[in-house]
């Protein structure tokens, strides 16, 4: 008995130690033909495994079996199964509280259920994925997830939606180095192209995923971007390079069974067959689509390919196989566009009646012989008058292309007349201190006894003159440079040398005055602006804090830096705006203007011209006084 029990045992420890053997031979096997690709071999060792009866060594290994296998079946287009697998995988990394193989399980049931047509749980699925990879920081997991996201959008024709999961999942794809995810959402853009007719654009997208395919020599990937390239490629009419890249990707689709790849591949093969009249071979393919559509449950695609070979019998004339096969796709078709498709149903029903009673009333085409003469006068009178439509549309665009250039040169020429007056109202607002400086010290001149004085006044001139003569041809070659607009010629200028140089046309007014000038901008700070417009702009201001500084008064000039701003501001101890003023220069509402401390006219133009040259410049001014105790206007300008 004790012989008997102890051989019993034997034998169980021999088979159980052969199953061990059997279940790790089966997945050494596996695993080894997973990594070749070969997808059919994986499976077929996987398959011998029951996972509920073999004692894996770890849970990581049980879980890595699963996702493997899952994968193969999905890869080779079994997607009932291939769902079936996923879910119990998920079942599984649930159980063991295992994340990544969660989110994996969620990537494999989103695609299989987007393969299978069902958006809406896919889109369920497939969010819960990302969220999941978003947690564990996995950046290679986290754009897989997203992208079958944005391969969702492309099946409902959300392109844009789609285009910017792929953008932003390619640039993560940049950042991290990542070379197989880069090449898939190379490939997605470029899906995405074809989708918005855009097809260059697809083309290099798809040969930039080739390259780094045959470089990483990934058959899978590899297959799926041959056809794809394919497809922009037959739209542009170059069919040739089209059916040699297609025939490439199909062997390899072929030898590894990717069904759900060749159910694309084949159906293009079609379509370009039809083009260039291979009906036959054309029929062929898109026989084998659809093969492979029942063989995988992918049914995504029946109505387009019902629809192409609706199209190849209507080209042979063969309208009542036509006819059937555009039943077959309204079936198909999506209720949106089913009105559409219907029109498109009669139409081809209509041609096959005509076909019809054309083929039972042949004898009735002698008939018609004896009206051809007629047909043929009323075609060449019916040319006669398309000519003559041609002719007069010609002539009508020939007069409105004249009209509208006529319209631009009197607008161009409108501009340069208003141009014109503004500059000229800038010489004149200009000029008119200067030479009132000279008038003043001639009269001086003329009624000074002291000899000392007339010296001083003497100098005064020279400088003046000097100035005025300066600031005359700067003004004029301003004047000349501007043919119709104000140009501006941006530039980095310093702040400190611009108001130096604006302070030394006033120098008579100062001594007269007795002002005192306090100028603290520093040297270092430089703005961008135009040299001419930016000395306006500085003559215009201190001309206004002379005019209105008491004699015996102050003005100062102060510059800060200001992030991207330079902030000057030039500050009197004149008598100061109402804000009732202020608002109303600011705003550009025409203002009268006053009178100087000395009883200095002016035209009430300078602003103005400040206003509309700190804007062009990019700039900004305001303007703050108590209206009692001076003003200061504060203006920036871009720092450069």
């Amino acid at each position: 008995m004790i012989i008997f029990l102890n051989l019993l045992l034997l034998n169980f420890n021999i088979i159980f130690d052969q199953d061990v053997k059997d279940y790790q031979y089966s997945i050494q096997k596996g695993d080894s033909c997973f990594r070749a690709e070969n997808y059919q071999c994986a499976i077929q060792y996987y398959s011998n495994i029951d996972a509920d009866l073999v004692q894996f060594d770890s849970d990581d290994e049980k879980l890595k079996y699963q996702l493997n296998y899952s994968d193969a079946l999905y890869i080779t287009g079994d997607y009932p199964v291939a769902l079936k697998s996923y879910q119990v995988l998920k079942s599984i990394a649930v159980q063991n509280q295992n994340k990544f193989y969660h989110g994996k399980a969620q990537i494999g049931i989103a695609h299989s259920l987007w393969r299978m047509t069902d958006n809406v749980k896919s889109i369920e699925e497939i969010l819960e994925g990302i969220e999941i990879f978003k947690q564990l920081q996995d950046t290679s997991n986290f754009i897989e997830a997203s992208n079958i996201l944005g391969g969702i959008y492309v099946s409902i024709k959300k392109y844009a939606d789609a285009r910017a999961i792929y953008q932003r999942m390619l640039e993560y794809a940049i950042q991290s180095n990542d070379s197989v995810k880069i090449a898939t959402n190379f490939e997605y853009l470029g899906i995405v192209d074809c989708f918005q007719e855009k097809y260059q654009e697809a083309i290099s997208n798809y040969q930039k995923s080739l390259a780094i395919n045959e470089k990483r020599d990934n058959t899978f990937n590899l297959s799926i971007t041959l056809g794809n390239l394919a497809e922009p490629k037959m739209k542009l009419g170059q069919y040739q390079e089209a059916l040699d890249l297609l025939y490439r990707a199909v062997k390899l689709q072929e030898k590894h069974q990717y069904k759900s790849v060749l159910i694309y591949s084949y159906y293009t093969l079609g379509e370009i067959h039809t083009l260039t009249q291979s009906y036959d071979s054309g029929l062929y393919y898109y026989d084998k689509s659809l093969q492979m559509m029942e063989e995988t449950s992918e049914t995504r695609e029946q109505e387009k390919v019902y629809r192409l070979i609706a199209e190849n019998y209507g080209e042979q004339g063969l309208f009542e196989m036509a006819y059937e096969y555009h039943q077959l796709h309204s079936i198909e078709k999506d209720s949106l566009i089913a009105l559409e498709r219907s029109r498109q149903l009669e139409e081809i029903k209509t041609r096959y009646e005509v076909e019809r009673r054309n083929r039972e009333n042949e004898d009735l085409i002698t008939q018609n012989t004896k009206k051809e003469k007629e047909l043929t006068a009323q075609k060449d009178l019916i040319q006669l008058q398309y000519a003559i439509g041609v002719l007069i549309i010609i002539f009508l665009i020939i007069s409105l292309f004249l009209a509208f250039r006529l319209y631009k040169v009197r607008q161009t020429l409108i501009n340069t007349i208003r141009s014109k007056d503004k500059l000229f109202g800038i010489i004149a607002h200009d000029l008119k201190g200067p030479i009132g400086n000279i008038g003043s010290m001639l009269q001086l001149l003329n009624v000074e006894p002291n000899e000392k004085r007339k010296i001083e006044y003497f100098q005064y001139l020279t400088i003046s003159v000097q100035n005025l003569s300066a600031l005359t041809n700067q003004l004029l070659s301003w004047t000349f440079s501007n043919k119709g607009d104000f140009n501006f010629h941006i530039q980095k200028m310093s702040v400190r040398e611009i108001s130096e140089r604006s302070i030394q046309l006033f120098e008579y007014q100062l001594t007269e005055k007795d002002l005192q000038v306090v100028n603290l901008i520093e040297r270092d700070l430089y703005v961008w602006g135009d040299e001419n417009a930016l000395l306006t702009i500085f003559r215009n201001l201190f001309s206004n804090a002379v005019k209105f500084t008491p004699r015996g008064g102050e003005v100062k000039l102060e510059a800060i830096d200001q992030n991207s701003f330079v902030e000057t501001t030039i500050r009197d101890s004149g008598v100061g705006m109402s804000e009732k003023a202020i608002e109303n220069v600011l705003e550009g509402k025409h203002v009268v203007s006053s009178s100087g401390t000395d009883n200095e006219k002016g035209s009430g133009l300078g602003f103005s011209i400040v206003m509309e040259f700190v804007k062009k410049l990019e700039g900004k001014i305001n303007i703050k006084s108590d209206g009692k105790t001076g003003t200061a206007v504060i203006l920036k300008l871009p720092k450069a």
